[in-house]
């Protein structure tokens, strides 16, 4: 009695630790797998899946067993990869906020490129495609992705239509990466321009594998770096807003930047992200325009980085990577990138024992007072929300 007991017990217990918590996975794997299997027998497709000998036994499976074990094995993936982000949701959260919006693209491209890759393998072993179709689709995932999550995570939730809120989102990629969008749109034109001269020397029958790889190869350096050099030629690093005073409220954990527009024309900081010295973005929640000589305040968050900072990784051939910046700098929805100046006091304050982006004291005069009224004033519902 007291044997039978324990193996109940037993038995009991590794329901409980072992099945129960794969056996989602293995009802996913099954669905999965039952339905593949009644799709392609009813639509007829059974012929086109290839028949299998187990190599140690020699016992060759039918078309319709392979064709199941393939759809189990698929779905048996997919089932464990929902199991890991449902037992592990919050954690792979916050550890994804941590990554920086250039990271989450990255990583984002990869796992595109080899879903991609995985599923027209299937395709490719199958015999229903060809290694160029699963090279070009492949190669035409990764941009995309990368290119869809930066632009996705810029994009601005102020914006009156989808289509705007998603122009906002590339003008301001395209000024905080834009190598990397030069990158994937010349990627793009490349693969666009091989598939083109694929098809041009497949149609007069002299087909040559290598020349449309070559071509576009090509393709891709050239109009990266036209691309990269079109916009390095056409930014322009305006120095018009200047940081004029630092506070502390005493009852909240953020400060409080008072900037300056010294321009002669408004500046829209609708939209807008702002950069730290330690390279970490920001949106500052604003919607609002400062008009000549006025100054306008908004919230900052104590992470916000305002000091100096020289940090770089040392590269190859002499070539340095920098890790922070000598003053914070805006980017504006409409592409245009301010690095912010310093007058004397809020630079004592901060320590900033350089000349370089300090703008001397000025006195202002009867023609160009800075106004003080409500309208001026940028208003915030809190610190910044950070970007990268």
């Amino acid at each position: 009695m007291t044997r039978s007991t324990n193996v109940t017990k037993a038995s009991k217990k590794v329901v409980a630790q072992v099945i129960k918590p794969v056996l989602p996975a293995v009802m996913i794997a099954v669905a999965i797998a039952v339905t593949t299997t009644v799709t392609f027998w009813l639509a007829g497709w059974t012929g086109v899946v290839p028949p299998v000998v187990i190599p140690v036994t020699g016992t060759t499976m039918s078309e319709m067993q392979v064709l199941f074990l393939t759809a189990f094995l698929l779905g048996l993936l997919i089932g464990g990869c929902y199991l890991l982000y449902r037992n592990y949701r919050e954690a792979l959260h916050r550890r994804w906020e941590q990554y920086s919006t250039w990271a989450k693209a990255m990583i984002s491209g990869w796992i595109a490129a080899l879903s991609v890759a995985l599923v027209l393998s299937v395709g490719y072993v199958l015999e229903w495609l060809t290694l160029a179709i699963l090279f070009v689709g492949v190669l035409l995932s990764w941009p995309l992705a990368v290119g869809t999550v930066l632009v996705w995570y810029r994009r601005s939730s102020r914006a009156s239509s989808a289509v705007d809120s998603i122009k906002v989102g590339y003008v301001l990629t395209r000024g905080l990466e834009s190598r990397t969008l030069s990158m994937i749109v010349g990627l793009l034109v490349a693969i666009g321009s091989g598939l083109a001269i694929a098809a041009l020397t497949w149609y007069f029958g002299r087909y040559l594998w290598w020349l449309p790889v070559i071509c576009a190869g090509l393709v891709w350096g050239v109009v990266t770096l036209g691309l990269y050099n079109r916009r390095e030629n056409r930014t322009v690093e305006r120095t018009d807003l200047v940081i004029a005073d630092i506070t502390t409220p005493e009852s909240r954990d953020v400060r409080e930047l008072t900037v300056r527009n010294t321009s002669h024309r408004p500046i829209d900081l609708s939209a807008a992200l702002i950069r730290d010295t330690d390279l970490d973005l920001y949106r500052t929640g604003v919607d609002t325009t400062i008009r000549p000589g006025e100054d306008g305040t908004f919230e900052i968050a104590e992470s916000f980085s305002l000091e100096p900072n020289d940090d770089a990784i040392r590269l190859p051939l002499g070539y340095n990577l920098k890790r922070g910046g000598e003053t914070p700098v805006v980017f504006t929805k409409a592409g245009a990138v301010y690095y912010l100046q310093w007058a004397e006091k809020p630079a004592s304050a901060v320590g900033r024992d350089s000349s370089k982006h300090v703008a001397e004291s000025t006195t202002t005069d009867d023609r160009q007072p800075p106004a003080e009224t409500p309208g001026s004033v940028i208003g915030s519902t809190g610190a910044p929300a950070p970007q990268d």
